[in-house]
């Protein structure tokens, strides 16, 4: 035997065997923030879901079906609703801890006691959510009769923040084994897809006018293919957000509202405001860090609502 194969064969009788296990605790930190300009007056714009109905699919399924899905202990899960424009708080007298959600508890016990209300501590899943849902309504309420703005591509700049977006933990060692905390920011954003904020024109918005303004500069174009259009007309794009939490954040946008379109569905021109703002947002947010997102219509049901919502964070409705 050679000097060099005996000497390989020591070292690998000598090291110690490898028994550490590493596990990976996903945390899901899901941020419901809706576009609560004039979108939400019913009588302007008609659709069959209202954000009231959206933040009680997401609160109706917290417990079993997504505090279920692949769970381990020490879950530090959230559930947040946050405003675009801050001024609503005080303008409504909003109660922002009634808004959030968290089930990072001293203990596991305390956890289970609080989701499963079995010996109830001080307060339990139940009465949040009930507290949620309530205060969320009385703030909806008030924006209906008083409608606001919100400019959405100043929120993606400067108003998603440390909070909507956590870090995930540095490792933990244990004998044997390893703890990696990983959080999931999951951003559900219910706007109607125009981007109207005040600025027009300088690349901060996408209002009706813009999307006019492009259709109008396509068709006199003869161009036939209406991404490649908009790639080689970067004077409309929107600028992208310069916010590096972005990164480690999934963007699901909903309720999309095509006013190009009659009240029974029918295309008044094409190409639809709706192929129009999928293009623009598509590419803003792919520039501006984003790199899981989905942007979908108004939905019909609330179980297409709720399908939508559960498949993009990969969990499945128990039997």
């Amino acid at each position: 035997m050679s000097k060099l194969l005996s000497f390989i064969l020591m070292t690998l009788l000598l090291a110690p065997a490898s028994t550490d296990h590493k596990y990976v605790i996903t945390h899901y930190n899901i941020t419901f923030a809706p576009d609560l300009s004039n979108r939400v007056n019913p009588k302007l714009y008609k659709r069959p879901l209202n954000d009231v109905d959206l933040l009680n699919i997401i609160t109706t399924n917290l417990y079993p079906t997504i505090l279920n899905e692949k769970r381990s202990q020490y879950q530090q899960d959230k559930l947040l609703v946050d405003f675009m424009n801050k001024g609503l708080i005080g303008a409504f007298n909003i109660q922002t801890d009634k808004l959030s959600i968290d089930f990072e508890f001293p203990t596991q016990l305390e956890r289970i006691n609080y989701v499963l209300m079995s010996k109830p501590p001080k307060r339990t899943l139940g009465q949040d959510i009930a507290k949620m849902n309530k205060e969320f309504n009385r703030v909806y309420g008030n924006v209906i009769k008083n409608n606001v703005g919100a400019d959405v591509w100043t929120y993606f700049d400067q108003g998603i923040n440390d909070e909507n977006v956590l870090q995930d933990e540095k490792p933990k060692q244990g004998e044997g084994f390893t703890y990696v905390n990983h959080y999931r920011n999951i951003l559900i954003l219910p706007t109607d897809g125009y981007v109207e904020a005040g600025i027009f024109g300088k690349g901060y918005d996408l209002a009706q006018e813009t999307i006019n303004r492009f259709r109008s500069a396509f068709l006199k174009s003869g161009e036939t293919d209406l991404q490649k259009f908009y790639r080689k007309n970067s004077i409309y794009h929107i600028k992208p957000a310069h916010n590096p939490r972005l990164k480690n954040l999934e963007v699901l946008v909903m309720e999309m509202y095509d006013r190009s379109l009659t009240p029974s569905g029918s295309a008044t021109v094409h190409p639809t405001d709706m192929e129009i703002m999928k293009i623009f947002w598509s590419d803003w947010l792919h520039k501006s860090g984003v790199k899981h997102f989905e942007l979908h219509p108004i939905v019909n049901s609330r179980n297409e609502a709720q399908k939508i919502i559960l498949n993009f964070m990969n969990i499945s409705k128990p039997n």
